[in-house]
C-alpha cells in the first residue's frame, strides 16, 4: 500500500479503532497490487467518520477536519483525490438526509473541503 496514505490514514485511529480494522483488511485483501482502489478503503473510511463525529468534543473535530483539509491540498495526487471523490463524498452521503448531521460536519469542513463537498452535495440539482 501507498505509504503516504497509509500514514495520512493512520491519524484517524484515534476516532474509531473501525479505521485501523478497515486499513488492515485492505492491506490484506489487496496486498502489493500496484493499483488497489483506495478511493473506496477512503469512502468507508469517510462513512465511519460521518457516523462517529458526534462522539467528538470540539478539539477533536477540529483535528480531524484540519487533517482532511491536509489531505485534499496535499501535493499527492493519489492522496488529495482520494480524499475528495472517497472520504469527503463519503462525508456528504452518509449526512444526506439527516440534515444535523451534515451542518455538524459543514461547520467543520475547511476551505477546500468545503468547496468540493458543497459541489457534490449539489451536484445534478
Amino acid at each position: 500500500m501507498n505509504n503516504t496514505l497509509k500514514e495520512y490514514l493512520s491519524y484517524f485511529f484515534i476516532l474509531s479503532n473501525e479505521i485501523e480494522i478497515l486499513l488492515n483488511e485492505f492491506e490484506h485483501e489487496w496486498g502489493e497490487d500496484e493499483d488497489p482502489p483506495y478511493i473506496f478503503l477512503f469512502s468507508k473510511v469517510g462513512k465511519v467518520i460521518a457516523n462517529n463525529i458526534s462522539y467528538c468534543d470540539d478539539k477533536e473535530r477540529l483535528e480531524i477536519f484540519s487533517h482532511i483539509e491536509s489531505g485534499i491540498n496535499s501535493g499527492d495526487e493519489y492522496l488529495s483525490t482520494a480524499v475528495a471523490t472517497g472520504l469527503i463524498e463519503a462525508l456528504v452521503n452518509t449526512s444526506d438526509g439527516n440534515p444535523e448531521l451534515w451542518d455538524r460536519i459543514e461547520d467543520y469542513l475547511g476551505t477546500e473541503s468545503k468547496k468540493y463537498a458543497l459541489a457534490w452535495k449539489n451536484f445534478g440539482q
